[in-house]
């Protein structure tokens, strides 16, 4: 009987060695594909003389959204995020100025997607210290919008297709409403809102924008055109009003070039000329990136990365000058742990707790880009922020397009917070929103009834009308958390309550304004603020920046750089999302439903704004 039991458990522990060699078997074949993946893809040496080609796809941003591994996947199945991390662009146009191979950059615009205007000059003021060297910057493109021709005025020579064209119209707010659509499904949706112009909630109530909201957001949009009008302007030596003039009169500058918008911009000069691309590369040979056969010889960035990023590996120096750490806060604020490209408080508190620990980490620099979002998960970054100023570490707030609401809440407890003079700040106020399907499930037979203990015991079901009481007690709550929200910002900001009150309700306002009310304290860029945050920290001009940021597991970095090395070679490709195919102007409502799915605040209160403008 015991010889069977032994020869059964015998067999099974055969299959299950078996089973974990064939395991192992397979994960050596895919490190070993993975190794053959990035040797194969190692780039070769570098021309003597080229021109480097700089073709961003997609949006300006401070940090890629997703992890790496879902971020490969989405590759996979052509569904690129079109994200451009601002700072390797930053990055690689500031190794190309210091590089003698590299003659000229050709800046290709089609595909550029823009970014917030703080992010825009940020990239333009590279260019311009790069032409600074000596060597040109021509861009081109066959259709140049207003992101694009920002960036394009600051080149040397700029091109458009003879078939293409340019046309811009300006910033402003708009947004999906969808009371009557609501109306229709019998969903009712309860919001409650602290703060006159605290317009977040107002499509779920409302069929168009309250005056209110149009109020505060008209001087927004007015202020972004002006600084973008005046940095255009400036950079190609027009006069500011023609701009106002191509974006108001375009029918009539369009009839007198026969129809060809490329030739009403020439006419306009806003652009240098038409050239193809043959004429282009032609033009490019000029500066001096050719073959010994004379022929044009262009490098695009991810290769000029490569080959810069294998060069450092090689020599693999140490930096022990002291740093100021950078974290970057992108995105929706959310509770618990959230992948880059949106805050969660579990895992930025995790980052600040990890700048706090690291003894190499002097200073501190956040960098906020956010409308807001829970309000529990904003106050708790707030009070780690407080607990790494405790710990002697100097927190300096860098505010990148927008910090708004729960945006503007996590920055205040800083020693001193920078703004752009276009960042949208503010929104000082609260929303909270509460569905119910009660009707709807009516309308299609479904009711609900039970047994409770207590009086309110079941109210905060969907599927149940909200009393009236419920309703009061909502209105009662924010208004405490809205009182909170202003008594933070007094006693952060060092201001009196009626100063705070003053740009309240719910308002938002650009940097300059912001800077005014004693909101923000400074004007300036990211460089700025790590550089007063290395002063403070007594580092003075000697110190480095050290990005803190969460790392994936080796398991997970290991399939992310085996599909993205799979993709890049053509061997792995997933047919397309549905989504993909989807006009741009759908999946905006797709991405405003997706939005709401993501709104988990245990109290249903939420310091968030309307704030995105591009």
């Amino acid at each position: 009987m015991l010889r069977g039991v032994g020869r059964v458990f015998g067999y099974a522990w055969r299959v299950l060695d078996g089973v974990r060699r064939v395991v192992h078997l397979v994960l050596m074949l895919l490190v070993l594909l993975v190794l053959v993946l990035i040797f194969a893809q190692r780039p070769g040496p570098l021309p003597d003389a080229f021109v480097l080609v700089l073709n961003p796809q997609g949006v300006l941003v401070e940090q890629y959204t997703g992890e790496p591994l879902e971020r490969a996947l989405e590759a996979a199945q052509g569904l690129e995020a079109g994200q451009v991390l601002v700072s390797e662009l930053v990055q690689v146009i500031e190794d190309a100025a210091g590089d003698a191979r590299v003659t000229a950059i050709h800046f290709e615009l089609d595909g550029f997607q823009g970014g917030s205007l703080d992010k825009l000059e940020r990239v333009a003021a590279t260019l311009d210290r790069f032409r600074e060297t000596g060597k040109p910057v021509v861009a081109s493109g066959a259709y140049i919008g207003q992101p694009q021709l920002y960036l394009g005025a600051h080149a040397d020579e700029l091109y458009l297709d003879p078939a293409g064209a340019m046309f811009f119209q300006g910033y402003g707010f708009y947004r999906n409403y969808f009371r009557e659509a609501l109306d229709k499904l019998s969903i009712d949706w309860h919001v409650f809102s602290a703060g006159e112009a605290k317009s977040y909630g107002e499509p779920y109530v409302r069929n168009s924008m309250s005056a209110a909201a149009r109020e505060n957001m008209q001087p927004i949009a007015d202020g972004m055109w002006a600084a973008w009008r005046a940095a255009v302007a400036d950079a190609r030596g027009l006069e500011p009003e023609l701009l106002d003039d191509f974006a108001n009169n375009i029918l009539s500058r369009l009839r007198a070039a026969g129809g060809d918008l490329a030739q009403a911009a020439l006419e306009a000069g806003l652009a240098d000329g038409m050239r193809t691309i043959a004429d282009l590369e032609q033009r490019l040979a000029e500066t001096g990136g050719r073959d010994e056969d004379g022929d044009y010889v262009g490098v695009g960035a991810d290769e000029y990365q490569a080959a810069l990023q294998l060069t450092a590996n090689v020599q693999g120096v140490e930096d022990d000058t002291p740093a100021v750490g950078l974290i970057v806060a992108q995105g929706d604020i959310l509770p618990g742990y959230q992948p880059p490209g949106s805050i969660g408080d579990d895992s930025l508190r995790e980052l600040l707790r990890a700048a706090a620990d690291d003894e190499d980490i002097q200073a501190v620099v956040l960098r906020v880009d956010s409308g807001g979002g829970s309000a529990l998960a904003s106050e708790a970054i707030l009070r780690e922020i407080e607990m790494l100023r405790v710990a002697g570490k100097p927190v300096v707030v860098s505010m990148g397009g927008v910090a708004a609401s729960g945006g503007y809440m996590i920055s205040i407890a800083a020693d001193e917070i920078w703004a752009h003079p276009t960042t949208v700040t503010g929104s000082i106020g609260v929303v909270a929103m509460l569905p119910n399907f009660g009707r709807l499930m009516d309308n299609v037979g479904v009711s609900v009834d039970g047994v409770g203990t207590h009086r309110y015991t079941g109210e905060l079901r969907l599927d149940r009308p909200l009393a009236d009481e419920t309703k009061e007690a909502f209105e009662v709550m924010v208004e405490g958390v809205y009182v909170r929200f202003k008594g933070l910002v007094a006693e952060h900001r060092g201001l009196r309550g009626e100063q705070v009150q003053r740009y309240a309700e719910g308002r938002v306002w650009l940097g300059e304004v912001a800077q005014e009310a004693g909101l923000v304290d400074r004007l300036g860029t990211l460089d700025d603020a790590l550089a007063s945050a290395a002063d403070m920290a007594g580092l003075g001009e000697d110190f480095r920046v050290e990005t803190i940021e969460a790392t994936p597991d080796f398991a997970e970095r290991l399939m992310a750089d085996f599909l993205s090395s799979a993709i890049r070679a053509g061997w792995v490709s997933w047919p397309s999302s549905w989504l993909e195919r989807l006009p741009s102007s759908v999946r905006s409502v797709v991405a405003d439903i997706e939005r709401l799915g993501e709104l988990s605040d245990p109290r249903n209160l939420y310091y968030h704004c309307f704030c995105d403008s591009f």
